[in-house]
């Protein structure tokens, strides 16, 4: 066997050997990156200990020369100790794609499975061609006497010292001789057991001599000829140390295998360039968040314990298969490969039509994103192979499984624009709409795989590392530990869902929110296919397990549902009495989403030097106007437009349901909609569909088409100055036409982009506005940028109720703003002004034009966006349905109820306490209805027209 024999004098040599190439390899990893934090002493002394690197290497290879006993070396020894590097560096590769995807390289790829063939990695080559010498000298042993060897080695010698007069500055060629001269020399030494008195005094002269050359070396880092000399005495003093007499016993041989094992192990992971890149990169990213070295040391430190971990248990597993002892360890390399390229097939798969560039594009840079993704791969496998506990049955399931949902993944992002998520596997109506979105070509192709695998996972589990993975009390272990932390990362991801839609910063609160908050990510539940991509599937999928829909209501049961279905069909047969239009079939109805759109004014102390919008608010005082309680500030577009398109109520749903457009949309059938009386029915957003999965919810709410950038093409795409939104003046002339495009009645969806974050000056070519308030400066000067788009708006808004007011059909237009922008910092906001100004912060301004005689409606100062259709019907005159007659009744009775707090009329917030017996009736009803449709048995929806 290779590498078996090792003396004590040699154990504590290749400990001082590793040590210096640590403190060289980090000394370097410092030196090449510009730490502010460093001052020039420390940088001297990082200059020092990257000196140390060739003494180190050269260290190494003397002592695993010196445990080769190559009288028990063989060819096949040799066979097996390159299949030992192997199982290193693949799953290195493996593991740094992974991690880096600008890794990603044909070349470095082929270097994993050729070493020693890699300038970079010449050590391997020193060490296979150094041992197969040995098997042959061990051939010829007897036919060569020691004069002819110490000839050769002194041949050798003076060719080495000749290269280093004459080629000082090839330093690669210099460290490759030199050390195949110290692998043989040492080698020989301890097997011939060759030792000399005069070592010890050549030893401390040797030491002193190389401790010189390292200051010299030091003081003149441009000297090669001190480079050269440095590598010639580390050899001449390790030659001298050999040649002192052992003292004490070699150790024992499991010992003496882990140790040139966890030596060999090490050397080639911290010689490999692949890792030698990522640990730059990583350092890079380090200095770019920290301001201390020791921060960064710290880090070095933990890298450091993970490598001599995973080493010292491949290293134990080697050891104990070199003397006949079966284990599993030896199974880490395998395991790691399956890991690591399971997770790159998952993520690759997202990239298979625009290529690796864009996947490099997308993560380069996403280092410890990458780490976190790689750690829920890795943590799901150990669950399956926890519940298997056989190790190729556990692995070759993993390996189907990840591949299955890499494709399925792919799949869905084709199709419908969203990856993979968990409520998808609850989903099993929707088979037959998967199934029609794969190939059945592939669908085979997995079919023949997963068979193919069978075979394979039965006849390897029978024959090579059969038997059980982990012992009882580990397997329990196991499983548990991998369920938690699964279960850990899903309930964080789920905080910080919520955390991202009520607008708060993330705190760090857990270790795990804070390492994912540092590492990246930004929860952003509404662009799945966005977050996928920039944040990696694992994390993303993660971000979506613990979704509720809502409580069941105490008492729910068809019996109840059918009650108040019953009871309903009486208010809205009481409320028909008195409406003339049968139906909303002839006519026009909009509704326009404004994008954060909000009178700043409305912020108490905020002033502006004259007034945005004058014109919007001459329709406000004519028309049916007042107060929207926005769910969300600064962002959480979708779920207002979802309460306005259904009437459902954001306040209902559990917490957990932050996007219903992602989470319930797609899982439920017969949700009602606006859309539900109208035969043409029309969307516009000038801007992506895919995001909040617009696309595919408005094509189930019955949209018959959708003008966006991804979907039916716009006509106008202006935009104002420096803006990257199309401009209101341009989303209103598409609304323009598409109200001209029809003379019969129609539905139409308007969501703005002009007024979307972020707001900074220059952006629009002028500025007639100036804000002063108890706000910072930058949130006052994007006040003014923001009240010029207003202003924008509120001309565009003229341009559009001129036109329609000349329109001889009869249209309607339901427009609010649907959220604050974001942009509000400073004193009035921090502290106890945040939770005392809670209510001016969820206000936007909302109206009801129609372009025909009507009356204003009553209990509109402060309404939800839920409230937007039972409203519409009572301004157009039109007989409702029992739905609509509960969401009247809901106008009519309950406070705007967002967040779980009551708004009166006055925008002031009331307890749930200080409502009327009537309002909490009615409330409950709501939310049994709401509970029936969305979660439950849709009793409610067999129970003729309900809601159409």
């Amino acid at each position: 066997m290779i590498f078996s024999k090792i003396t004590k004098k040699n154990l504590v040599l290749g400990l001082i050997s590793i040590f210096f190439l640590v403190v060289s390899v980090m000394s370097k990893l410092l030196l090449n990156v510009n730490m502010s934090s460093a001052n020039d002493m420390l940088k001297e002394v990082l200059k020092f200990g990257s000196l140390f690197g060739n003494v180190g290497v050269i260290g190494i290879v003397c002592v695993l020369g010196a445990s080769i006993e190559y009288r028990k070396a063989s060819i096949k020894g040799v066979l097996k100790l390159l299949i030992e590097i192997l199982a290193y560096t693949i799953p290195t590769a493996a593991l740094i794609f992974a991690l880096s995807v600008q890794s990603i390289q044909k070349s470095a790829l082929i270097r994993s499975f050729f070493p020693f063939a890699t300038k970079n990695y010449w050590i391997v080559a020193v060490i296979l061609f150094g041992s197969i010498l040995l098997v042959g000298a061990h051939q010829l042993n007897g036919k060569i006497n020691q004069r002819i060897v110490i000839w050769i080695f002194s041949t050798l010698g003076i060719i080495a010292v000749l290269f280093s007069a004459f080629l000082a500055s090839r330093n690669l060629i210099l460290m490759i001789i030199w050390s195949f001269l110290i692998f043989l020399g040492s080698s020989y030494i301890a097997n011939e057991n060759y030792k000399s008195s005069k070592s010890y005094v050549l030893l401390p002269l040797f030491i002193i001599v190389l401790a010189i050359t390292l200051i010299m070396t030091w003081k003149h880092p441009d000297n090669q000829g001190l480079h050269a000399a440095l590598i010639a005495i580390t050899v001449a003093t390790l030659l001298s140390y050999q040649l002192l007499p052992d003292m004490a016993k070699p150790l024992k041989d499991l010992n003496g295998l882990i140790f040139t094992r966890i030596l060999l192990g090490l050397s080639l992971i911290f010689l490999n360039p692949l890792i030698l890149g990522i640990l730059t990169k990583y350092t890079l990213l380090q200095v770019s968040n920290l301001t201390t070295i020791y921060s960064l040391l710290e880090f070095y430190l933990i890298t450091l314990i993970v490598i001599l971990v995973i080493v010292v248990v491949e290293s134990l597993g080697v050891a104990k298969e070199y003397l006949g002892i079966k284990n599993m360890q030896i199974t880490l390399p395998i395991a790691i490969c399956v890991i690591a390229i399971s997770y790159l097939i998952y993520n690759g798969s997202q990239f298979l039509d625009s290529g690796l560039v864009a996947l490099q594009n997308s993560q380069g840079n996403s280092l410890y994103l990458e780490l976190l993704n790689l750690i829920i791969i890795a943590l799901l496998y150990l669950f399956v192979q926890g519940i298997f506990n056989r190790f190729w049955y556990s692995n070759f399931l993993f390996i189907m499984l990840m591949m299955i949902l890499s494709y399925a993944n792919y799949a869905k992002l084709i199709a419908r624009d969203e990856p993979i998520i968990r409520p998808d596997f609850g989903m099993i109506k929707s088979l037959p709409d998967i199934v029609q979105m794969v190939n059945l070509e592939v669908v085979y192709g997995l079919i023949a795989a997963l068979i193919v695998v069978i075979i394979l996972s039965v006849v390897l589990q029978h024959f090579v590392l059969k038997g059980p993975m982990f012992h009882w009390p580990v397997r329990i272990g196991v499983l548990l530990l991998s369920t938690l932390l699964l279960f850990a990362f899903a309930q964080t991801e789920n905080k910080m869902n919520l955390i991202s839609w009520e607008d708060k910063k993330v705190t760090n609160s857990s270790p795990l929110m804070s390492a994912l908050s540092n590492a990246g990510f930004s929860a952003h539940p509404g662009a799945l296919e966005m977050s996928t991509k920039k944040y990696g599937p694992a994390i993303t999928f993660m971000s979506t397990v613990i979704i509720k829909t809502m409580n069941e209501p105490s008492g729910y049961s068809q019996a109840s549902v059918n009650e108040v279905v019953k009871k309903y069909k009486k208010v809205a047969r009481k409320i028909n009495q008195n409406r003339v239009n049968k139906s909303l079939k002839k006519q026009t109805v909009i509704y326009v989403l404004s994008e954060s759109y909000a009178d700043p004014r409305m912020m108490p102390t905020v002033k502006l030097s004259k007034n945005p919008i004058p014109y919007e608010q001459s329709v406000e005082k004519e028309n049916t106007s007042g107060l929207m309680d926005s769910p969300s500030y600064g962002g959480g577009t979708a779920n207002i437009e979802f309460e306005a398109l259904t009437g459902l109520s954001m306040n209902n749903f559990d917490p957990s349901m932050v996007t219903p457009y992602v989470f319930l949309v797609p899982k439920v059938d017969n949700l009602p909609v606006i859309t539900d009386y109208f035969k043409t029915k029309t969307a516009i957003h000038p801007y992506s569909g895919v995001t909040y999965n617009r696309t595919n919810v408005f094509k189930k709410f019955g949209f018959q088409r959708f003008y966006s950038f991804t979907g039916n093409k716009l006509t106008y795409t202006g935009k104002l100055g420096k803006s990257p939104y199309v401009s209101d003046d341009s989303a209103y002339r598409q609304l323009l036409k598409q109200i001209n495009a029809t003379s019969k009645g129609q539905f139409i969806q308007l969501a703005t982009m002009q007024n979307h974050m972020p707001f900074h000056l220059g952006t629009y070519n002028k500025n007639d506005f100036k804000a002063t308030g108890n706000l910072t400066k930058s949130s006052l000067e994007a006040i003014e940028s923001y009240s010029q788009g207003l202003n924008y708006t509120d001309n565009d808004l003229k341009m559009l109720i001129n036109k329609v007011s000349k329109m001889k059909k009869h249209v309607t237009i339901v427009w609010y703003g649907d959220h604050l922008p974001g942009l509000y910092e400073g004193p009035l906001v921090n502290g106890k002004n945040l939770a005392k100004y809670d209510n001016k912060l969820h206000q936007t301004n909302y109206f009801i034009y129609s372009n025909f005689k009507h009356q204003k409606l009553n209990h509109t100062k402060v309404v939800s966006p839920n409230m937007f259709t039972p409203m519409m019907f009572k301004q157009t005159n039109t007989k409702v349905t029992p739905y609509i007659a509960l969401l009247t009744k809901i106008n009519d009775n309950v406070p705007a109820a967002e967040r779980d707090k009551y708004m009166a009329e006055n925008g002031e917030y009331i307890s749930y306490k200080k409502l009327s017996k009537e309002a909490k009736i009615t409330l409950k009803d709501y939310k049994l209805i709401q509970y029936d449709i969305t979660a439950g048995k849709q009793y409610s929806l067999k129970n003729k027209g309900f809601i159409k």
